[in-house]
């Protein structure tokens, strides 16, 4: 198992983005060991969005203090109609051959994920 995996979420306006702070803050409670990237992935506006779809500049301040790094992406299939897809389409912005783990923005960690054996190369 790689001793460093990259952690991603997806942040957006409203109610995902709160949920991207509590991540955050319960990874940097539960698992303070983990020194891999924390990544939150952040659609930009664009022709698919019927509104703004970025984080408020207090979420992605408190986001960096929590140690995330905010990486953007463009949306290019789903946007507003799906906002679901952005999962998918995040994942074009990752570090290529890196491994990471995908997290939904409203989990909750409990645990030092860094005890985790998880499998990369499946």
């Amino acid at each position: 198992m790689p001793e460093n995996f990259n952690i991603v979420i997806v942040g957006q306006s409203g109610r995902v983005g709160y949920e991207a702070l509590i991540f955050a803050a319960s990874l940097q409670q539960y698992s303070p060991s983990f020194s891999g990237r924390f990544i939150v992935a952040e659609p930009q506006p664009g022709p698919l969005w019927t509104t703004d779809p970025r984080m408020s500049p207090d979420v992605r301040e408190r986001l960096q203090e929590l140690g995330a790094e905010i990486i953007e992406f463009e949306s290019q299939h789903f946007g507003s109609s799906y906002p679901i897809g952005n999962k998918i389409e995040a994942l074009s912005v990752l570090p290529p051959n890196e491994p990471f783990v995908f997290f939904d923005s409203d989990t909750l960690i409990t645990g030092d994920l860094t005890t985790i054996p998880f499998d990369f190369s499946r």
